[in-house]
């Protein structure tokens, strides 16, 4: 007996053993969401660290992390030509990052491809009980941050610092705005959805790699029957700019969070793109 698939032949006992086989190789491909901390650049070549709850990280749970490290812009495309003749200029780190991240297991170096973009995605596992030190190397004493990992406590506990030890799950935002400022509007983004399902997202007409935090106004041209726009941050909650029954054009406002993100049609290849502080 065999069953047949398009021009071939495959024995049942070789479908049997993949029937067995298929459940421990689906087990094997899944893979585990890691808390991310976000080194955020500034053009003055100094950087802040925030986890996952938007809080400057000073204390975290041991164990694996992603590291997102970005610069507002690609800092080798800006023109330092008026400032390289001053050594105390560190405008965009006079053309590229020298990051650092060390302390007991960890080692994790970057330059952002000598300043040819403006992200690099690295991972580390932070041990219990430890200390670690952050630097750019083009001015250690000036672009510094220390933090530490807690003896116990999976990795997705953050503190923070205003209200002591909390539990985070990643892609849950904080509700307590109390004494905080509220996000600034950056400006309008052009999303649209075509009648053949692609999508765009545009900055004055003009594709983009990197945001700033803060509240956008995603301006909506939706001509499909089937396709919708949605945005997400890594390991974070889906929100929805059109859904795939909607035609016609809206305005949405959303608040964009430092963090590696991405717009997508349900079901469809996700694009991304990173927002900075």
């Amino acid at each position: 007996m065999a069953a047949r698939v398009g021009r071939f032949s495959i024995p049942a006992a070789t479908l049997a053993v993949c029937a067995v086989l298929a459940p421990a190789a689906l087990a094997r491909s899944t893979v585990t969401e890691l808390p991310t901390l976000y080194v955020n650049y500034s053009l003055n070549c100094t950087f802040t660290i925030t986890g996952d709850n938007g809080q400057t990280v000073t204390s975290i749970g041991p164990g694996e992390y992603e590291i997102d490290i970005m610069t507002p812009e690609p800092f080798a495309e800006i023109d330092l030509s008026g400032d390289l003749g001053n050594p105390a200029d560190m405008t965009a780190c006079r053309s590229y990052v020298q990051f650092q991240l060390t302390g007991p297991g960890v080692n994790v170096t970057s330059s952002l491809s000598d300043g040819d973009s403006a992200f690099a995605l690295l991972q580390a596992v932070f041990q219990p009980s430890s200390t670690y030190t952050a630097v750019d190397l083009n001015q250690p004493s000036v672009a510094r941050d220390v933090f530490t990992t807690t003896a116990t406590s999976t990795a997705t506990t953050l503190t923070n610092p205003s209200s002591g030890s909390t539990s985070v799950t990643k892609g849950t935002p904080s509700q307590d705005i109390v004494g905080s400022a509220l996000p600034p509007l950056r400006g309008s983004l052009d999303a649209t959805v075509y009648a053949d399902g692609r999508l765009s997202l545009t900055r004055n007409g003009n594709a983009f790699t990197s945001l700033k935090t803060g509240d956008w106004n995603f301006s909506v041209d939706d001509e499909s029957h089937k396709a919708g726009f949605e945005v997400q941050i890594l390991h974070g909650k889906t929100q929805t700019v059109s859904t795939a029954a909607y035609v016609g054009s809206d305005v949405v406002t959303l608040t964009l969070k430092p963090g590696r993100w991405f717009f997508f049609t349900p079901g469809g290849k996700k694009k991304e793109f990173f927002v900075t502080s």
